[in-house]
């Protein structure tokens, strides 16, 4: 348990450092600090009695230690998760040194995002005028104020103040004003008569904030804040800066409370992935977005190929060929628009995330039109159900894992290059085509039962690849803007893992029914031939035409009668409840006396 001082630069150590005593006294912790110098190794190295220390920790007895700059970071967030630290205390200046990305000028930022504990991100005055003590804090009753008048109450005590904004709508606004600053006060924990509080009737939040600031002759205004983004605009936009070097006689500082839990747990994860899985780097992102934006439009190209991955297809179910379904996965163009979903998702890309979707669906339309007019020409030309049609029927939750995984395989080849001879394979496992193609088939052969079970098979490939994609594409370290819109991506997420989990009740129930009627049609059949004194040795289905092939071998001492074949066919039509077709093969047992 400790407070934890991570200075950047020696000429900002002595005010950070008074700041940073002034808390670890109150707050009554021991105080660390972290020094960054680019003269050490990369690695974080306390001091020991032969270091010599810098100018400002000279004279003192705090635990200190130095990193290399570009180390900082990690070191910290390391050091905070294993040491017990309740604070991090940094500065920030309005002119860093180096380049303007340098680590640095980001090293607060990151601190900001990443420190599981609560930070305090601190500008320093360029001169020491203010009202020692006085402390000013925004309250808006959300856990990072409530952070900062805790602090503050116990940094200046009384003389804390507890701000609150209200807009100047009604004669009644400022007494709506002090009751919501009371709640505010007392879901911080403290009571308002322990501090000073002050309601202010305004429009505009900021400019009632910089006005009591500036005539209220504060030492510190402590801000509460959840997202780096806002950082800077709170440290150099709150109060005045004529100068452009720091406000006269105020500092201010802008605080995030502790992470909770679920988002320390998200952030160890995503600090896993990025150590066990390949990053993409910047010029792979950039070749990946391009090809995925440009082959997710519904183009002539794509409407061509999808027509005649559906033909070939149609013909390959009618047919009963595996070789032609097979080839036409590889024709398909639809696999790319659902990766593009998956990438949209990741980025919060709302236009990208509009022409997959529009590419699926006019992809899905013109092949269930194609299916259904060969469908039609089938029906007329007496075609029936083949076992190929009818395997899309039946899909089990087997289907959904082989989805999902598609989506990562896809996902992952597609963003690496070298690896893209593998996508073949990827578009035969995926299988998505064919599932229309049999739909429509069905529909026209009036197979309804059929058709919704490759409808079925086709809306878990489509979701499953699609957060298979958005899987990978998040591990592989492509994010949105932090300043955009994610919040439909984040909706949508939840929206088809749910998707995901409906459908895996109907598929779990197929799976079952698969596993469990083989075992139930085997012994109801055993126990027939019993009655006839033979013995059930084999068992084995399949399909022949459409129909339901059973092939049964017995054991007996002479051929069946045809009795019996009728007892077996009407026992297994009953258990299976559809006609079916029954092939009976007979070994011969006869036993000699001696």
């Amino acid at each position: 348990m400790s407070v934890l001082l991570v200075v950047r630069h020696p000429e900002e150590g002595p005010g950070l450092l008074d700041w940073a005593c002034r808390a670890a006294g109150a707050l009554e912790l021991p105080l660390e600090v972290i020094y960054c110098d680019a003269s050490v190794g990369s690695d974080l190295a306390w001091r020991t009695e032969n270091d010599e220390p810098p100018s400002f920790l000279k004279g003192t007895k705090i635990r200190w230690g130095r990193v290399h700059v570009e180390n900082a970071l990690g070191a910290v967030v390391e050091h905070v998760a294993s040491a017990g630290v309740n604070y991090v205390l940094t500065g920030k200046r309005n002119s860093g040194r180096g380049a303007k990305d340098s680590p640095e000028r980001r090293l607060a930022r990151t601190l900001f995002e990443q420190v599981s504990c609560a930070i305090v991100v601190l500008r320093l005055p360029d001169q020491k005028r203010a009202n020692p003590g006085r402390i000013l804090v925004p309250a808006s009753g959300g856990p990072h104020s409530r952070t900062s008048l805790h602090l503050a109450r116990s940094l200046a005590g009384e003389d804390t103040t507890a701000f609150f904004v209200e807009p100047n709508v009604d004669e009644v606004s400022q007494e709506v004003g002090e009751r919501h600053l009371d709640k505010a006060v007392r879901r911080a924990g403290l009571e308002p008569t322990e501090i000073q509080c002050k309601v202010a009737l305004g429009e505009v939040v900021a400019d009632e904030i910089r006005r009591e600031a500036e005539s209220g002759n504060y030492e510190l205004i402590l801000i509460g804040a959840s997202h780096s983004r806002t950082l800077r605009s709170k440290l150099f936009g709150t109060v005045s800066d004529p100068h452009g070097s720091g406000p006269t006689g105020m500092a201010v500082g802008v605080v995030r409370s502790a992470l909770p839990a679920p988002r320390r747990w998200k952030d160890s994860l995503g600090r896993l992935l990025r150590l066990s899985i390949p990053q993409l780097e910047r010029e792979d992102r950039i070749a990946l977005v391009d090809e995925v934006e440009g082959k997710s439009r519904w183009t002539f190209d794509f409407a061509l190929l999808m027509a005649l991955a559906t033909l070939i297809a149609s013909l390959g179910l009618l047919t009963n060929s595996v070789a032609v379904v097979i080839g036409a996965m590889l024709v398909a163009p639809l696999m790319t628009p659902l990766i593009g979903g998956g990438l949209a998702i990741v980025q919060g890309n709302w236009p990208l995330w509009l022409r997959s979707s529009r590419a699926v669906m006019l992809g899905f339309f013109s092949a269930l039109a194609i299916g259904l007019a060969v469908g039609g020409i089938a029906r007329v030309l007496g075609f029936g159900l083949t076992s190929e049609l009818a395997a899309r029927g039946e899909p089990t939750l087997l289907d959904l894992g082989v989805a999902f995984a598609s989506g990562i395989a896809a996902s992952y080849c597609l963003a690496r290059p070298h690896l893209s001879g593998a996508l073949a394979g990827v578009a035969i496992a995926a299988a998505l085509v064919p599932p229309i193609a049999t739909v429509g088939i069905c529909l026209a052969l009036g197979e309804a039962g059929t058709a919704r079970g490759a409808a079925l098979l086709f809306g878990t490939n489509v979701v499953a690849i699609v957060l298979g994609a958005a899987a990978t594409f998040f591990a592989a370290g492509i994010r949105g803007r932090k300043e955009g819109k994610g919040l439909w991506s984040r909706r949508l997420v939840i929206v088809m893992a749910l998707t995901c989990a409906g459908f895996a009740i109907p598929l779990t129930s197929i799976l079952v029914g698969k596993v469990t009627a083989p075992r139930a049609l085997e012994h109801s059949l055993s126990a027939v031939a019993e009655k006839g004194n033979y013995r059930l040795l084999k068992l084995r289905r399949s399909r022949r035409a459409g129909v339901p092939l059973i092939e049964v071998e017995l054991a007996g001492p002479e051929p069946p009668s045809a009795k019996l074949v009728d007892a077996l066919k009407k026992e297994a039509e009953e258990r299976i409840h559809q006609k079916v077709h029954l092939r009976v093969r007979t070994i011969l047992e006869t036993e000699r006396e001696r």
